[in-house]
Protein backbone atom coordinates (compact mmCIF):
# COMPACT_ATOMS: atom_id res chain seq x y z
CA UNK A 1 0.00 0.00 0.00
CA UNK A 2 1.46 3.59 -1.01
CA UNK A 3 1.80 6.01 1.64
CA UNK A 4 0.85 8.22 -0.70
CA UNK A 5 -2.42 10.95 0.99
CA UNK A 6 -5.21 9.75 -0.17
CA UNK A 7 -8.01 12.90 -0.48
CA UNK A 8 -11.65 12.01 -0.15
CA UNK A 9 -13.74 15.09 -0.76
CA UNK A 10 -17.36 15.06 0.75
CA UNK A 11 -19.70 17.33 -1.33
CA UNK A 12 -22.62 16.58 0.59
CA UNK A 13 -20.52 18.57 3.25
CA UNK A 14 -21.15 16.02 6.10
CA UNK A 15 -17.86 16.02 8.05
CA UNK A 16 -19.21 13.77 11.28
CA UNK A 17 -18.39 10.45 10.80
CA UNK A 18 -18.89 7.39 13.46
CA UNK A 19 -15.88 5.20 14.08
CA UNK A 20 -18.24 1.92 12.78
CA UNK A 21 -17.89 4.00 9.18
CA UNK A 22 -14.05 4.80 9.72
CA UNK A 23 -13.23 1.55 10.90
CA UNK A 24 -13.55 0.48 7.06
CA UNK A 25 -10.45 2.86 5.95
CA UNK A 26 -7.94 1.24 8.60
CA UNK A 27 -4.55 1.69 7.06
CA UNK A 28 -5.22 3.79 4.54
CA UNK A 29 -4.11 7.18 4.73
CA UNK A 30 -6.93 9.46 3.78
CA UNK A 31 -7.89 12.83 4.21
CA UNK A 32 -11.30 14.52 4.03
CA UNK A 33 -12.34 17.87 2.98
CA UNK A 34 -15.61 18.83 3.32
CA UNK A 35 -17.52 21.05 0.69
CA UNK A 36 -21.19 21.48 -0.08
CA UNK A 37 -21.11 21.40 -3.93
CA UNK A 38 -23.82 20.18 -6.57
CA UNK A 39 -23.48 21.71 -9.65
CA UNK A 40 -20.79 20.91 -12.39
CA UNK A 41 -18.72 23.89 -12.06
CA UNK A 42 -18.50 23.73 -8.23
CA UNK A 43 -17.84 19.71 -8.18
CA UNK A 44 -14.80 20.55 -10.27
CA UNK A 45 -13.66 23.29 -8.23
CA UNK A 46 -14.68 21.40 -4.75
CA UNK A 47 -13.02 17.93 -6.23
CA UNK A 48 -9.60 19.22 -7.44
CA UNK A 49 -6.91 16.74 -6.37
CA UNK A 50 -9.36 14.18 -4.70
CA UNK A 51 -8.68 10.54 -5.18
CA UNK A 52 -12.22 9.96 -4.41
CA UNK A 53 -15.87 11.84 -4.45
CA UNK A 54 -18.47 11.06 -1.99
CA UNK A 55 -22.20 12.50 -3.53
CA UNK A 56 -25.46 12.71 -2.85
CA UNK A 57 -27.11 15.41 -5.32
CA UNK A 58 -24.07 16.26 -6.75
CA UNK A 59 -23.63 16.04 -10.76
CA UNK A 60 -20.95 13.77 -11.60
CA UNK A 61 -20.78 14.44 -15.96
CA UNK A 62 -18.41 13.62 -18.02
CA UNK A 63 -16.69 17.26 -17.83
CA UNK A 64 -16.39 16.88 -14.06
CA UNK A 65 -14.45 13.86 -14.40
CA UNK A 66 -12.68 14.64 -17.13
CA UNK A 67 -11.33 17.81 -15.01
CA UNK A 68 -10.65 15.75 -12.23
CA UNK A 69 -8.70 12.93 -13.94
CA UNK A 70 -6.08 11.42 -13.65
CA UNK A 71 -6.19 11.85 -9.99
CA UNK A 72 -10.15 10.50 -9.56
CA UNK A 73 -10.36 7.33 -9.17
CA UNK A 74 -13.64 6.56 -7.36
CA UNK A 75 -16.74 8.05 -6.54
CA UNK A 76 -19.03 6.25 -3.99
CA UNK A 77 -22.54 7.78 -3.77
CA UNK A 78 -24.78 8.51 -0.50
CA UNK A 79 -27.67 6.35 -1.67
CA UNK A 80 -28.93 3.88 -4.46
CA UNK A 81 -29.54 5.88 -7.80
CA UNK A 82 -26.89 6.61 -9.68
CA UNK A 83 -28.72 8.75 -12.40
CA UNK A 84 -26.50 12.34 -11.65
CA UNK A 85 -23.44 9.85 -12.11
CA UNK A 86 -22.44 9.75 -15.98
CA UNK A 87 -21.57 6.13 -16.01
CA UNK A 88 -20.51 5.63 -19.58
CA UNK A 89 -17.93 7.87 -18.96
CA UNK A 90 -16.66 6.50 -15.63
CA UNK A 91 -16.52 3.43 -17.14
CA UNK A 92 -14.20 4.73 -19.95
CA UNK A 93 -12.00 6.89 -18.10
CA UNK A 94 -11.70 3.86 -15.14
CA UNK A 95 -12.92 5.31 -12.64
CA UNK A 96 -15.29 3.16 -9.83
CA UNK A 97 -18.83 4.14 -9.37
CA UNK A 98 -20.26 2.99 -6.19
CA UNK A 99 -23.58 3.13 -4.45
CA UNK A 100 -25.29 1.63 -1.38
CA UNK A 101 -27.65 -1.02 -2.66
CA UNK A 102 -29.00 -2.63 0.56
CA UNK A 103 -29.93 1.37 1.70
CA UNK A 104 -33.35 1.95 2.33
CA UNK A 105 -35.44 -0.99 1.20
CA UNK A 106 -37.53 -1.29 4.53
CA UNK A 107 -37.97 2.63 4.65
CA UNK A 108 -38.91 3.22 0.81
CA UNK A 109 -41.33 0.07 0.65
CA UNK A 110 -42.73 1.61 3.85
CA UNK A 111 -43.28 4.64 2.82
CA UNK A 112 -44.79 2.90 -0.64
CA UNK A 113 -47.53 1.01 1.05
CA UNK A 114 -48.46 4.17 3.18
CA UNK A 115 -49.08 6.05 0.27
CA UNK A 116 -51.04 3.30 -1.52
CA UNK A 117 -53.05 2.69 2.35
CA UNK A 118 -53.90 6.78 2.43
CA UNK A 119 -55.33 6.90 -1.81
CA UNK A 120 -57.13 4.64 -0.75
CA UNK A 121 -59.23 5.92 1.97
CA UNK A 122 -57.95 8.85 1.24
CA UNK A 123 -56.74 9.84 4.26
CA UNK A 124 -54.91 13.07 3.78
CA UNK A 125 -57.86 14.83 2.85
CA UNK A 126 -60.38 13.99 5.79
CA UNK A 127 -57.93 13.95 8.37
CA UNK A 128 -57.69 17.93 6.99
CA UNK A 129 -60.97 18.29 6.69
CA UNK A 130 -61.78 17.16 10.08
CA UNK A 131 -58.84 19.22 11.73
CA UNK A 132 -60.53 22.38 9.79
CA UNK A 133 -63.87 21.25 11.83
CA UNK A 134 -66.18 19.61 9.67
CA UNK A 135 -67.19 15.77 10.83
CA UNK A 136 -69.25 14.85 7.61
CA UNK A 137 -68.07 10.89 7.31
CA UNK A 138 -67.40 9.61 4.01
CA UNK A 139 -69.59 12.36 1.97
CA UNK A 140 -69.14 10.28 -0.96
CA UNK A 141 -66.79 12.53 -3.07
CA UNK A 142 -64.48 9.82 -4.53
CA UNK A 143 -63.95 6.14 -4.31
CA UNK A 144 -62.65 4.39 -1.11
CA UNK A 145 -60.62 1.34 -2.65
CA UNK A 146 -60.97 -2.06 -0.56
CA UNK A 147 -57.52 -3.22 -1.31
CA UNK A 148 -57.64 -6.84 -0.65
CA UNK A 149 -58.13 -9.22 -3.69
CA UNK A 150 -57.31 -6.13 -6.09
CA UNK A 151 -54.22 -6.80 -8.19
CA UNK A 152 -51.09 -4.47 -7.81
CA UNK A 153 -48.50 -3.99 -10.27
CA UNK A 154 -44.98 -3.13 -9.30
CA UNK A 155 -42.71 -1.92 -11.97
CA UNK A 156 -39.30 -2.34 -10.62
CA UNK A 157 -38.74 -5.59 -9.20
CA UNK A 158 -35.44 -5.06 -7.32
CA UNK A 159 -34.62 -5.41 -3.62
CA UNK A 160 -37.17 -2.80 -3.22
CA UNK A 161 -39.61 -3.75 -5.53
CA UNK A 162 -39.52 -7.09 -4.18
CA UNK A 163 -40.22 -5.43 -0.88
CA UNK A 164 -43.20 -3.60 -1.61
CA UNK A 165 -44.75 -6.94 -2.90
CA UNK A 166 -44.38 -8.78 0.13
CA UNK A 167 -46.04 -5.69 2.19
CA UNK A 168 -49.11 -5.68 -0.70
CA UNK A 169 -49.38 -9.59 -0.10
CA UNK A 170 -49.82 -8.98 3.33
CA UNK A 171 -52.75 -6.61 2.88
CA UNK A 172 -54.13 -9.03 0.31
CA UNK A 173 -53.48 -8.13 -2.93
CA UNK A 174 -52.45 -9.99 -5.78
CA UNK A 175 -49.12 -8.66 -7.57
CA UNK A 176 -47.34 -8.51 -10.85
CA UNK A 177 -44.32 -7.24 -11.65
CA UNK A 178 -42.49 -5.92 -14.63
CA UNK A 179 -38.84 -6.13 -14.71
CA UNK A 180 -36.87 -6.79 -17.84
CA UNK A 181 -33.66 -7.57 -15.65
CA UNK A 182 -35.65 -9.86 -13.20
CA UNK A 183 -35.87 -13.86 -14.57
CA UNK A 184 -40.09 -15.44 -14.27
CA UNK A 185 -38.81 -17.88 -11.58
CA UNK A 186 -37.22 -15.19 -9.31
CA UNK A 187 -40.96 -13.17 -9.60
CA UNK A 188 -42.91 -16.87 -9.10
CA UNK A 189 -41.13 -18.10 -6.33
CA UNK A 190 -41.93 -14.84 -4.60
CA UNK A 191 -45.64 -15.62 -5.35
CA UNK A 192 -45.61 -12.81 -8.11
CA UNK A 193 -46.81 -12.72 -11.86
CA UNK A 194 -44.27 -11.31 -13.75
CA UNK A 195 -45.91 -9.32 -17.16
CA UNK A 196 -45.47 -6.83 -19.76
CA UNK A 197 -46.04 -3.10 -19.08
CA UNK A 198 -48.94 -3.04 -21.01
CA UNK A 199 -50.71 -6.09 -19.49
CA UNK A 200 -49.58 -4.58 -15.66
CA UNK A 201 -51.28 -1.06 -16.51
CA UNK A 202 -54.56 -2.87 -18.17
CA UNK A 203 -55.39 -4.82 -15.31
CA UNK A 204 -53.74 -2.94 -11.88
CA UNK A 205 -55.68 -1.10 -9.68
CA UNK A 206 -52.86 0.13 -7.94
CA UNK A 207 -49.15 0.83 -9.98
CA UNK A 208 -46.59 1.24 -7.71
CA UNK A 209 -43.32 2.72 -9.36
CA UNK A 210 -39.69 1.66 -8.16
CA UNK A 211 -37.20 1.71 -11.23
CA UNK A 212 -34.17 3.48 -11.39
CA UNK A 213 -34.32 6.25 -13.59
CA UNK A 214 -32.27 5.63 -16.87
CA UNK A 215 -32.61 6.51 -20.37
CA UNK A 216 -34.89 3.32 -21.06
CA UNK A 217 -37.24 4.53 -18.15
CA UNK A 218 -37.39 8.30 -18.25
CA UNK A 219 -41.05 9.30 -19.34
CA UNK A 220 -42.17 5.38 -19.00
CA UNK A 221 -45.36 6.28 -17.77
CA UNK A 222 -46.72 8.92 -20.34
CA UNK A 223 -50.17 9.49 -21.86
CA UNK A 224 -50.07 6.07 -24.05
CA UNK A 225 -49.97 4.39 -20.83
CA UNK A 226 -52.55 6.04 -18.69
CA UNK A 227 -54.75 5.03 -21.59
CA UNK A 228 -54.17 1.62 -20.64
CA UNK A 229 -55.24 2.28 -16.82
CA UNK A 230 -59.28 2.19 -15.28
CA UNK A 231 -60.52 4.60 -14.03
CA UNK A 232 -60.10 3.68 -10.35
CA UNK A 233 -56.49 2.88 -10.71
CA UNK A 234 -54.30 4.77 -8.45
CA UNK A 235 -50.25 4.96 -9.07
CA UNK A 236 -47.55 6.05 -6.24
CA UNK A 237 -43.83 6.93 -7.37
CA UNK A 238 -41.36 6.59 -4.62
CA UNK A 239 -38.56 6.02 -6.87
CA UNK A 240 -37.28 9.10 -9.36
CA UNK A 241 -39.20 12.09 -11.10
CA UNK A 242 -39.06 11.86 -14.92
CA UNK A 243 -40.03 8.03 -14.45
CA UNK A 244 -43.48 9.33 -14.78
CA UNK A 245 -44.14 12.49 -17.14
CA UNK A 246 -45.93 15.14 -14.81
CA UNK A 247 -47.74 16.59 -17.89
CA UNK A 248 -49.45 13.16 -18.73
CA UNK A 249 -50.12 12.95 -15.03
CA UNK A 250 -51.92 15.55 -14.86
CA UNK A 251 -54.09 15.26 -17.90
CA UNK A 252 -55.20 11.91 -16.61
CA UNK A 253 -55.70 13.32 -12.94
CA UNK A 254 -58.35 15.81 -14.33
CA UNK A 255 -60.05 13.88 -16.99
CA UNK A 256 -60.91 11.25 -14.44
CA UNK A 257 -59.03 8.67 -16.60
CA UNK A 258 -56.71 7.56 -13.02
CA UNK A 259 -58.17 7.76 -10.00
CA UNK A 260 -55.29 9.17 -7.65
CA UNK A 261 -51.63 9.49 -7.25
CA UNK A 262 -49.10 9.44 -4.18
CA UNK A 263 -45.61 10.66 -4.92
CA UNK A 264 -42.29 10.98 -3.34
CA UNK A 265 -40.53 12.14 -6.19
CA UNK A 266 -41.20 14.69 -8.48
CA UNK A 267 -39.05 16.27 -11.68
CA UNK A 268 -38.35 19.82 -10.14
CA UNK A 269 -37.63 19.57 -6.12
CA UNK A 270 -38.73 21.41 -4.65
CA UNK A 271 -41.51 21.88 -7.13
CA UNK A 272 -43.14 25.65 -8.16
CA UNK A 273 -45.52 26.72 -5.50
CA UNK A 274 -48.18 27.09 -8.40
CA UNK A 275 -47.63 23.24 -9.88
CA UNK A 276 -51.26 21.63 -10.41
CA UNK A 277 -50.33 18.45 -8.62
CA UNK A 278 -50.74 20.24 -5.45
CA UNK A 279 -53.43 21.59 -5.77
CA UNK A 280 -55.31 17.92 -6.07
CA UNK A 281 -57.11 16.81 -3.53
CA UNK A 282 -56.38 13.02 -4.98
CA UNK A 283 -53.25 13.41 -5.01
CA UNK A 284 -50.83 13.26 -1.38
CA UNK A 285 -47.19 14.72 -2.38
CA UNK A 286 -44.45 14.06 0.24
CA UNK A 287 -40.75 16.08 -0.25
CA UNK A 288 -38.24 13.07 -1.08
CA UNK A 289 -38.07 11.41 2.23
CA UNK A 290 -39.23 8.06 1.91
CA UNK A 291 -35.73 6.64 2.00
CA UNK A 292 -35.39 8.60 5.68
CA UNK A 293 -35.22 6.96 9.01
CA UNK A 294 -32.97 7.19 12.23
CA UNK A 295 -31.66 3.69 11.50
CA UNK A 296 -31.27 3.81 7.80
CA UNK A 297 -29.01 6.58 7.86
CA UNK A 298 -26.80 5.31 10.26
CA UNK A 299 -26.22 2.52 8.32
CA UNK A 300 -26.15 4.74 4.89
CA UNK A 301 -22.75 5.82 6.38
CA UNK A 302 -21.28 2.66 7.18
CA UNK A 303 -22.23 1.52 3.94
CA UNK A 304 -20.44 4.08 2.15
CA UNK A 305 -17.45 3.47 4.20
CA UNK A 306 -17.25 0.04 3.19
CA UNK A 307 -17.23 0.99 -0.46
CA UNK A 308 -14.82 3.60 -0.21
CA UNK A 309 -12.42 1.76 1.63
CA UNK A 310 -12.87 -1.24 -0.62
CA UNK A 311 -12.62 1.14 -4.01
CA UNK A 312 -9.61 2.69 -2.48
CA UNK A 313 -7.94 -0.63 -1.97
CA UNK A 314 -8.50 -1.31 -5.46
CA UNK A 315 -7.26 1.35 -6.75
CA UNK A 316 -3.51 1.31 -5.31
Amino acid sequence: MSARELLVVDTTGRSNYTPEALAHLEGLPVRFVSARAVEEDAVIEAGRGATALLVTAAYVTRRVMEALRPDLRAVVRYGVGLDRIDLDAARELGIDVRNVRDFCTDEVADQTLALVMALSRRLVRYALETRAGAWRGHAGEGPLLRLSGKRAGVIGFGAIGQAVARRLQAIGMQVVAHDPFVDEVTARGLGVTPAPLEELLAGAHVVCVNCPLTDATRGLIGAEQFALMSPDTLIVNTARGGIIDEDALVAALREGRIAGAGLDVLEQEPPPADHPLLAMDNVIVTPHMAASSVEAMAELVVGVFRELGEALRAAE
